[in-house]
């Protein structure tokens, strides 16, 4: 398998493999926009993953999230920010 077709595979088991969220919701995520009290935390898990705390997950529990739903997030959005940062890469060896 090549690695493009790799990558396919990862983020269509992330993003439209079955789960506890739905579907838009980890789209959302790994694009960076997701909605509401997961806002806050894709942004910090794109920009600035070690930064993420037991308090930021407390945060989403306190919200009535639970770990299962935290995790598939967390997953998409690390996917999600990973493919864009690798586009970026390969779109800048292109060009030079």
């Amino acid at each position: 398998m090549e690695p493009a077709e790799r990558l396919a595979a990862l983020r269509a088991a992330v993003l439209d493999g079955p789960g506890v969220t739905d579907r838009d919701l980890r789209k959302a995520a790994a694009s960076g926009t997701a909605p509401g009290a997961w806002a806050g935390y894709v942004r910090s898990v794109r920009e600035a993953s070690y930064r993420v705390s037991e308090e930021d997950i407390a945060a989403l529990k306190a919200e009535g999230f639970g770990e299962e739903e935290i995790f598939e997030v967390t997953v998409a959005t690390a996917v999600g920010a990973a493919v864009d940062r690798l586009e970026a890469g390969l779109r800048a060896v292109a060009e030079s």
